[in-house]
């Protein structure tokens, strides 16, 4: 009882002190012999309990719904840990997947490269053999003559020290041939190292990559697909290089010479620090107006401005060289980061060294100089020219395989 009481509520309590009240109150007035006040006082009471009733029953209905709100949501949350349970074993399953086609794809290029390998050391293989048999005839040769010449000796006394002589000088051409052909085989073991240091560099080249374009792809939330890598395109680890440099610089002017998918990894590095703007030459109109799209369908445009700038024949000390047109450059200034990537290498001899002397002087000062391709001979012939040619200009950090870092800090 003293549990029912406790667990009523104020409104109830009274409602039912009332009707004790009223219950006493009819059966005090029926034993006194007050009839009609006594069905007064048990109407009341019938009116109390009524209430009581109607009161007891909306709190049922009001806890019947929290019940029903609470079951809901302990479904939800049930559904819930479900999902959250099976999540770990799918991607599990989605990370296996996608590791066992990277391995499968490096495996079947390794094997590949193997094969090539293996190919080219059976043509060097195939070549030293040669090579060996011609030193044995040219020492039979040779041996032939000293024995000629030692019999003319015998038979030739008087002549013994003019041929004594001509044995000197044969055998001396003898060891020179030797010498020759020791040198030519140095010269073949040279390049069948630097072939094997070629050939297991390729093989683990593409997991470089690999690493590489992940780490992009955490870097930066890309809202399209993304223009492809390497090849003709920028290499990942290039292109990793240029996020971290604006990471680190924090540039608000970029210039690019050539557009493409460093155009929008750029525009996309720029964005994350919420300042800066790109500027992108581009001769080809067609491919300008491409990357514009790419830019576009990224919603990255007000960051990048693609500008078309038609090859024309400009003068760089004395020299004649084709390169991007001057007049598309005239109001660019306080360059921080100048990434080098065109033109082609088709437009015509060391395309792309007149980039250094013509926007040297709208550089700022720490600005970094990034040129592409230089494992190809121009590039690097581009790189010692500027090096040489401009004060203040030093080579930064170490190169990648296809890009060099340099930095202007003048005097």
């Amino acid at each position: 009882m003293d549990e029912v009481v406790l667990g009523m509520t104020a409104r109830q309590l009274a409602v039912g002190l009332a009707a004790a009240a009223l219950g006493l109150a009819t059966a005090v007035l029926g034993v006194a012999g007050q009839t009609d006040l006594a069905i007064a006082a048990l109407g009341l009471l019938l009116a109390v309990l009524v209430v009581a009733v109607l009161d007891i029953r909306r709190r049922q209905g009001e806890m019947a719904k929290r019940l029903k709100q609470m079951a809901e949501r302990d479904l939800r949350l049930a559904r819930n840990v479900d999902r959250l349970r099976s999540l770990p074993a799918n991607v599990e399953s989605s990370g296996r997947r996608t590791l066992d086609a990277i391995t499968g794809e490096v495996q079947s290029t390794v094997g590949r490269l193997e094969t090539a390998g293996d190919r080219v050391l059976t043509g060097i293989a195939q070549e030293r053999l040669a090579a060996a048999e011609r030193h044995v005839e040219l020492v039979s040769h040779v041996t032939g003559i000293g024995t000629a010449v030692t019999s003319v000796a015998d038979d030739l006394t008087g002549l013994k020290k003019d041929l004594a002589g001509t044995a000197k000088l044969v055998d001396n051409a003898r060891r020179g041939v030797l010498a020759g052909l020791e040198e030519l085989s140095q010269g073949e073991k040279r390049r069948l190292i630097s072939l094997r240091e070629h050939v297991d560099k390729l093989g683990y080249e593409p997991v470089r990559q690999v690493q590489a374009l992940m780490q992009l792809n955490k870097r930066i939330e890309a809202r399209a697909p993304l223009p492809p890598t390497g090849g003709w395109a920028m290499e990942p680890t290039t292109l990793l290089r240029l996020v971290q440099l604006v990471d680190q610089i924090r540039p608000s002017v970029v210039v690019e010479c050539g557009s493409g998918a460093s155009t929008v990894w750029l525009a996309y590095a720029l964005e994350s620090l919420g300042s800066g703007r790109l500027v992108a030459l581009e001769h080809d109109e067609r491919y300008a107006e491409q990357t514009r799209r790419t830019l576009s369908e990224h919603g990255l445009s007000a960051v990048v401005e693609v500008r078309h700038a038609p090859l024309s024949d400009v003068e760089v000390n004395g020299e004649t060289f084709t390169w991007y047109d001057p007049s598309a450059v005239q109001d660019l200034k306080d360059i921080e980061l100048l990434l080098v990537d065109g033109p082609p290498r088709a437009s015509g001899p060391r395309a792309r060294y007149p980039a250094l002397p013509l926007l040297g002087t709208r550089l700022a000062p720490g600005a970094r100089i990034v040129l592409d391709d230089v494992d190809r001979t121009e590039e690097q012939e581009a790189a010692d020219a500027w090096l040489a040619e401009t004060p203040g200009l030093v080579r930064e950090g170490s190169e990648t395989d296809r890009s060099a870092l340099l930095s202007y800090r003048p005097g």
